[in-house]
């Protein structure tokens, strides 16, 4: 099934265990949701739009800002092409319980005041990350842990290659506890910031 999707929007094609899942993900934003075509009984099939990530997450309501109405038009296309004579009704219902997602292992260092020993910072190395939205990624994973924690966090991408180890660059994300434009640093640069709030939290 093909799909006529805007410029920063792509998907693929995920097989479940009882039918199929088109994931979408935006180019700077990451993985938005998925559409899911489930067999049924009396031989229909039964079609849900998702959107991914914690409810708790603002970053959740973006997603489905970009995600609903393409969604909710492209379930109408499916149903069209399945030969559905009278397509659903556009209206946007809550997703029923998803299973976990797969635990990635996602590699964090928690940073601590050398005064108490309590954490000032937290780096999430998304290492696999290719671009920006493979960023939003890993932070949408950590989600939970880093609304728990409620100190300074980073996702830092991997390292350009090139050069010294301490001066090549990596694309960087603060996400908490407010979101700032991504940004590039080398381990130089960045470090010194870090021990600053490793130093001055019982100054």
């Amino acid at each position: 099934m093909s799909f006529h999707l805007p410029a920063d929007i792509s998907f693929r094609k995920e097989s479940l265990s009882s039918g199929w899942a088109y994931v979408f993900r935006h180019a700077e934003i990451g993985e938005l949701g998925r559409i899911v075509i489930q067999g049924r009984l009396d031989g229909q099939s039964h079609i849900t739009c998702e959107v991914v990530g914690d409810p708790q997450d603002p970053m959740t309501k973006q997603r489905e800002a970009i995600f609903k109405p393409l969604g909710l038009e492209l379930v109408q296309q499916m149903e069209r092409a399945m030969g559905i004579e009278e397509p659903t009704t556009a209206q946007w219902v809550e997703p029923p319980a998803r299973p976990a997602e797969p635990l990635e292992k996602i590699a964090s260092t928690l940073m601590q005041c050398e005064t108490c020993g309590a954490n000032v910072a937290l780096l999430i190395f998304a290492d696999n990350a290719q671009d920006v939205s493979g960023l939003e990624d890993y932070a949408r994973l950590m989600y939970p842990q880093v609304a728990k924690l409620n100190i300074p966090t980073w996702v830092i991408g991997p390292p350009s290659g090139k050069g010294l180890p301490h001066k090549q660059p990596s694309d960087m994300l603060k996400i908490w506890p407010e979101r700032e434009p991504v940004f590039q640093s080398c381990p130089d640069d960045f470090n010194p910031i870090i021990e600053k709030l490793m130093a001055t939290h019982c100054a």
